[in-house]
């Protein structure tokens, strides 16, 4: 028997359609909701459908409650839901004033850190909360939740570091300054930017596999102080590491280079390739702070223990052994790369290389040939670059031509010293002009992907602003209006020189920023500006000089050393007589403000002192050994 099922009754909001033709059909149009404007302050607290019935709602009523429904009889609901729209849109509106009041008061490191989070929020209100609470936390260090906040940011930021960095590494047992992530990052920014060019004396393979390894005993080319030396060197643009240092109150790059000290300490003078590259490194480190007086007992002392070492000896020993392939690279690599930084050095000081060129091979990747037909950038691995790499990209052939850019700049710079007596003379000028045309010989040989016009990266940048600095050290000792070429003086030349340098570090920032970068960065700057200082009398290159000096002060956030170099630049100008430009001033400016918190003990040491502490020592048993001998007494002083 077949089951009948009981008709349901439509809901209340339906309405029930019958057929004109016949009754025992029909149809169901469900009527459409109507839309409440505005719900009671009740309704919205209870989440509570409301029917906006005045002066109760239906809710209200059958609850028996007062309906606070806050808006006038007379008043349309339209209107009640433009208020309270406009009450809510004030108020995220002072939500977002506050949030960005908050980014501009805390600092650059703090800062940065909430922009990140904001760039992967969802809600921009709720990174202000969250940054609030951690502020009154950390207000209150007292509290017990302060420690587990810190802790919880800094283990954030560490294992951010390492899922993004290149090249991964233990920090222990080479330092306990920082945790993986941050040491891998530093490690992975000094091979992507440090090592592309201005700091190339590290073979990266040998150096990664004795640290790997982690067996500080028998590593050969990896040791503590190298590695702290090498974190504190790109602890000044490492944007993550800053954060790390705002976050937790220790400047990292403080840490890094007070550890490398120690270090230094007890190795007591020991000669070895990671302590020649660890000083190097620490000279450097205390150029980007301006303590130059120290840097240079760290630059004497390095090159001392480099001559102690006897690369050519050390390499002619092994220059058949099969066997022997990984130690002839690092030879090779620290001779050239040390000579290609030391010239660098050099002209900044307006000096010779205090290292003539290497006599052993090079071992730098030469650049393709004409039949190998277009190569690729590639990244830090070797592996073609793409928008995905996690470093810039690199060009192969750039390091061995940048050998021999070092190499004319050395002739160029002793030609200067040894002809200083007939500067200016038809003999000088005729060698000063093949010099020239040697150097733009070069420049066209280049093949395209090694020119900064038709392949700008890092590299080929670096390579003209390079090239460029051997031009101007050839036209440097020659009165401005002497005609090197027929309707082209000196000033001419030089100015032309300080346009493509200018232009190409616009385009650098433009292209990669400065959110990670070498300090070789400001070498075009650096060299525009000397040479554009000594005509600002002319009103032309006023334009070109306060890009210049607007270029060098964007990186005095990273370097102090840059500050220095526009003190420097505004003494020069005031020694000649000659005002700043209107349109440069502001570049000069609160350049005293800024206080180096960086200065060793050392530094400030009066040279007496210095004589006494060296006299009480041991007598020197070879050149140099006196240099190396009070470094080390006066950075056993200095340590913090």
């Amino acid at each position: 028997m077949e089951k009948r099922l009981p008709i349901l009754l439509p809901s209340p909001s339906t309405v029930i359609i019958h057929s004109g033709k016949n009754n025992d059909k029909f149809s169901i149009v469900r009527q459409k909701r109507r839309q409440v404007a505005s719900a009671c302050a009740n309704c919205r607290k209870r989440k509570e459908k409301c029917d906006d019935k005045r002066p109760t709602c239906g809710a209200c009523a059958r609850r028996g409650v007062t309906c606070n429904n806050d808006i006038k009889e007379d008043e349309p609901a339209g209107t009640v839901a433009l208020r309270h729209r406009n009450i809510s849109l004030r108020q995220e509106n002072d939500q977002l004033r506050e949030l960005f009041k908050l980014l501009h008061k805390l600092p650059t490191e703090e800062g940065q850190e909430v922009v990140s989070r904001l760039k992967i929020a969802d809600d921009p209100i709720q990174v202000l909360r969250s940054v609030q609470d951690a502020s009154l936390l950390i207000n209150n260090p007292n509290s017990s939740s302060y420690s587990a906040l810190l802790d919880s940011r800094l283990e954030r930021l560490d294992l951010l570091a390492l899922r993004e960095s290149a090249i991964r590494v233990d920090a222990k047992p080479w330092t306990a300054v920082a945790g993986d992530g941050i040491v891998s990052e530093l490690v992975s920014s000094f091979f992507n930017w440090d090592d592309a060019f201005y700091l190339p004396f590290l073979d990266r393979e040998a150096f990664l596999e004795d640290m790997r390894a982690g067996n500080v005993a028998t590593a050969k080319y990896c040791t503590p102080f190298l590695v702290n030396a090498i974190c504190a060197d790109r602890s000044y643009t490492c944007r993550r590491t800053r954060a790390f240092s705002g976050i937790s109150k220790k400047n990292l790059a403080d840490e890094f280079f007070n550890e490398a000290k120690k270090l230094l300490h007890l190795e007591n003078g020991r000669v070895s390739i990671p302590t020649v590259q660890g000083l190097t490194l620490l000279f450097s480190i205390a150029c980007y702070r301006g303590t130059d007086k120290l840097g240079g007992l760290y630059r004497r002392s390095a090159y001392d223990m480099f001559h102690q070492l006897n690369v050519d000896a050390m390499y002619a020993r092994i220059k058949d052994d099969p066997l022997a392939a990984r130690e002839r690279r690092v030879l090779c690599r620290l001779a050239w790369g040390l000579f290609l930084f030391e010239s660098i050095v050099g002209y900044m000081y307006l000096q010779q290389s205090l290292i003539p060129p290497p006599q052993i091979p090079r071992c730098f990747d030469p650049p393709p040939s004409a039949k190998d037909g277009p190569v690729p950038n590639i990244d830090l691995l070797g592996n073609p670059h793409s928008s995905e790499s996690r470093s810039p990209p690199f060009v192969t052939g750039a390091l061995y031509l940048a050998c021999d850019i070092t190499v004319m700049l050395y002739e160029s710079m002793d030609w200067n010293f040894r002809s200083e007596s007939i500067w200016g003379t038809e003999q000088d000028l005729e060698r000063r002009r093949d010099m020239i045309d040697e150097v733009r010989q070069w420049r066209a040989s280049l093949p395209p992907n090694l020119r900064d016009d038709t392949n700008f990266t890092p590299q080929t940048c670096y390579l003209r602003t390079y090239m460029n600095e051997v031009l101007f050290s050839i036209l440097r000792p020659l009165s401005p209006q002497t005609e090197i070429e027929p309707g082209w003086t000196v000033k001419d030349l030089q100015l032309s020189f300080c346009q493509i340098d200018i232009d190409n570090m616009e385009r650098f920032i433009e292209v990669y920023t400065l959110r990670d970068y070498a300090c070789i960065n400001i070498a075009g700057s650096y060299n525009a500006i000397l040479v554009l200082v000594y005509h600002l009398a002319d009103p032309s290159v006023h334009h070109l000089f306060a890009k210049a000096a607007y270029l060098i002060g964007e990186t005095g956030g990273d370097f102090p050393m840059c500050r220095y170099i526009l003190q420097a630049i505004k003494a020069i100008a005031w020694q000649a007589k000659t005002s700043l430009p209107q349109m440069a001033k502001r570049y000069f400016e609160n350049l005293d403000g800024a206080r180096n918190s960086f200065r060793d003990i050392s530094f400030a040491l009066p040279e007496e002192t210095g004589k006494r502490m060296f006299a009480g020592g041991p007598r020197p048993r070879f050149k140099g050994d006196d240099m190396g001998s009070l470094l080390f007494k006066w950075s056993a002083m200095s340590i913090e």
